[in-house]
């Protein structure tokens, strides 16, 4: 029951951060810093409109920062809820599960899932 809490958890995980957006607001957050550049880049803007474009994009970057930050803690401490909960009832030892989601066959099974996933989801399929 360990190994299935363990599982519950990592997969739960990785199912709520691409369904709640995280992982398209990571790809957002890294356009965002390209234009960034840019605009440091760019030889054209004045010293005045450059640092008025890059508040702005540190605005943009620290808000994502926020909301990444707050929808990847609730997706993690929804399952872990959930497997406490399963511990409060006596059905998994909460700390063993929690072990075990460190161990490198979930790590390496979560890195397969986890890229397989992204692929589909990029794929369209």
């Amino acid at each position: 029951m360990t190994w299935a809490a363990a599982a519950f958890i990592v997969l739960t995980f990785l199912a709520l951060l691409q369904a709640s957006g995280v992982v398209q607001r990571a790809g957002e957050v890294a356009q965002r810093s390209k234009q960034a550049i840019a605009v440091v880049r760019d030889r054209s803007m004045s010293d005045l409109e450059k640092e008025a474009a890059m508040q702005a994009h540190s605005k943009a970057l620290f808000k994502q920062f926020l909301v990444i930050t707050a929808l990847a803690a609730l997706a993690l401490g929804a399952p872990i809820a959930v497997v406490a909960g399963m511990h409060a009832c006596g059905l998994v030892d909460f700390d063993a599960a929690l072990d075990c989601t460190m161990s490198w066959q979930v790590l390496v099974g979560a890195t397969v899932v986890g890229a397989l996933a992204l692929r589909l989801t990029r794929s369209g399929a």
